[in-house]
């Protein structure tokens, strides 16, 4: 990789690989009645990160983000212990929500700025810009859902 390909890998796993695992690992410990206060939802993300590289490789549009949904379900599975059913579930919701946030808000947002798409998701920048409003949503029902699993009780370790 040339220098100017690693330090645009870097900014990109810094400004939107990392929030969006952390965002999309809290979602799903919330709705697994987990703790977000614990290191395993950390930790999770950080592998859920280090996963993302699987952006880099030249595969069929969309089949990352199968790869993604098969290990951050592997990963939870592996911090949490909680059945697989309920952790694909919760993986499901995440990436259907990011889906349908992203349908809503991509092309108004490109015709405002009147950039296009492609210019748009090669900039590290610009991409974590993208991202940033799906991550406000996840992150708002995640805290939600963690409040009131805290207010019911049902809180597990």
């Amino acid at each position: 990789m040339t220098e100017k390909t690693w330090a645009s890998f870097i900014l990109s796993l810094l400004l939107q690989d990392f929030p969006e695992s952390l965002v999309i690992t809290m979602f799903v410990f919330s709705f697994l009645n987990r703790r977000l206060r614990d290191k395993k939802v950390l930790y999770a993300a950080l592998l859920q990160t280090i996963t993302n590289l699987v952006r880099l490789l030249p595969i069929a549009f969309g089949v990352h983000s199968v790869i993604l949904i098969i290990t951050l379900a592997f990963y939870t599975r592996l911090f949490t212990k909680a059945p697989l059913s309920k952790i694909f579930l919760a993986v499901l919701i995440s990436f259907a929500l990011i889906a349908l946030a992203e349908l809503a808000y991509t092309k108004p947002f490109l015709s405002l700025t009147g950039l296009s798409y492609e210019k748009a998701f090669t900039s590290p920048f610009l991409r974590a810009a993208f991202a940033l409003p799906y991550e406000i949503i996840l992150m708002g029902i995640a805290l939600g859902k963690n409040c009131y699993n805290h207010k019911k009780g049902c809180l597990i370790n």
